[in-house]
C-alpha cells in the first residue's frame, strides 16, 4: 500500500508539471520586450530578458505565485505603469499566451507570442 502511494504521488507530480507546457520566451509585443518563464524549486517566474524600453528593469518579476487551475494557471502580473499587482488567468493556446489580468469587477485579456 505504501508504494502505490508513493506511485500515485508521482504519477501526479508528473502531470502537474507537464501541464505547464508555457515555459520558455515570450514576446509581449511592447518595445519588443520579451519575457523568460521558468521554473525554480517548484516556482514558476516571468521575468524581463530584454527590452528596448529604456525604463524596462531588465531581470524583473513580472509573473508569479502560478498555480495551476484546471486548463489555465492562476497568478500574478506587475503592471509597471501602476506599480502594482493584479491578478492574472493564464491560458496557453498554441504559441500564443493569453493573460486575462483582473481588477476588480473590470478584466483586460493581452497575447504574448511564443518567441
Amino acid at each position: 500500500m505504501k508504494y502505490l502511494s508513493l506511485l500515485a504521488v508521482i504519477i501526479c507530480s508528473f502531470s502537474v508539471s507537464g501541464q505547464c507546457n508555457f515555459i520558455g520566451a515570450w514576446d509581449t509585443k511592447e518595445d519588443n520586450t520579451i519575457i523568460v518563464i521558468s521554473e525554480s524549486d517548484s516556482n514558476i517566474l516571468g521575468k524581463i530578458e530584454s527590452s528596448d524600453n529604456p525604463k524596462a528593469a531588465v531581470g524583473k518579476v513580472i509573473l508569479k505565485d502560478l498555480k495551476p487551475n484546471g486548463n489555465s494557471w492562476k497568478g500574478t502580473i506587475y503592471a509597471a505603469r501602476r506599480k502594482q499587482w493584479y491578478d492574472a488567468v493564464i491560458t496557453l493556446k498554441g504559441n500564443v499566451l493569453e493573460i486575462e489580468i483582473q481588477v476588480g469587477f473590470f478584466s483586460k485579456t493581452i497575447e504574448w507570442n511564443k518567441s
